[in-house]
């Protein structure tokens, strides 16, 4: 007897003969973590948004010994994080496949609402970071990266961040970077590193900073957007983006995630989860992007 779907063309399978086993779906990688790839420490609570003091920076000039203060006004500035976007997810379970099944329906579909809300929080958390970078650390060059120069071209990017006072501790790259950064011959081939690197696809760090691949590196830039003073075009490609991790704030006021008895409408259950967040680069000279413009 064939597969039965439940509701009909919109619903879920049942089972003809029962099952524990699932086929995993594909997630892109989890890569903003709390005080490693962004900083939380502006998590204060509910709000519509949050202002942070940004304390103004001036100029010393040394005098003679025994000169007297002078006194100086110097005016912060204000950082908006505004808590503007919301993620909702519901899963509708009936009852018939809760009862037709042999694995646990409301588990693996509340499973699976979490993971899609991840994936779209962490592109949105990307694409707030990489369109608020202007031409001032953009490095917009006509040749792309190789395995041969792409450990020269990331210390080169570094020395350019911290030559301005920025202390850069994270890379974002995409599958391709990665993978020449696994091939590179700057890693050794003996002792951890090297075991890392070969045998396990793991590169760690490089040059001090945190490596984390990400999938949607470059299709996570969207066309027509402005990233880093250009007008986002297809061809053009995305290859890593360094920053202070501390520069990245994610806030988060709202989290739900729960199993809800529907009452009226249908016999089941909804698998809800919703996040209500706010990204913001506080000074997007803490970040820079590596790109190929392909005009």
């Amino acid at each position: 007897m064939a597969n039965l779907l439940y509701p009909a063309s919109s619903g879920h399978y049942t089972d003809d003969k029962y099952s524990a086993l699932l086929e995993p779906n594909l997630w892109y990688n989890n890569i903003f973590i709390p005080g490693v790839t962004y900083t939380d420490k502006y998590q204060l609570g509910p709000a519509g948004q949050i202002f942070v003091h940004k304390p103004g920076v001036g100029t010393i000039t040394p005098t003679v010994p025994g000169a007297d203060f002078t006194d100086a006004i110097v005016q912060d500035s204000l950082v908006t994080i505004a808590l503007n976007l919301q993620f909702n997810r519901s899963r509708k379970i009936y009852g018939a496949t809760l009862a037709s099944v042999a694995y646990s329906a409301a588990a693996s579909e509340m499973e699976t609402a979490i993971q899609e809300i991840k994936k779209a929080w962490t592109l949105a958390a990307y694409q707030a970071m990489i369109t608020t970078v202007g031409t001032i650390n953009s490095t917009n060059i006509l040749t792309v990266v190789t395995a041969s120069d792409v450990y020269d071209t990331i210390v080169d990017d570094r020395a350019k961040l911290v030559a301005t006072g920025v202390t850069p501790d994270t890379i974002i790259v995409s599958p391709a970077i990665y993978g020449m950064l696994l091939q590179s011959d700057e890693f050794q081939r003996t002792g951890i590193v090297g075991d890392n690197a070969v045998s396990n696809a793991i590169v760690g760090k490089v040059a001090g900073l945190n490596v984390v691949e990400y999938e949607a590196t470059d299709s996570g830039a969207i066309d027509a957007a402005t990233i880093g003073g250009i007008t986002w075009a297809t061809g053009d490609l995305m290859e890593y983006v360094m920053y202070d991790s501390d520069a990245l704030s994610i806030v988060t006021s709202v989290e739900a995630i729960r199993l809800v008895e529907e009452p009226t409408r249908f016999v089941g259950t909804l698998a809800q989860v919703q996040i209500v967040s706010g990204f913001k680069l506080t000074n997007p000279a803490r970040c820079l992007l590596k790109f190929h413009d392909l005009a």
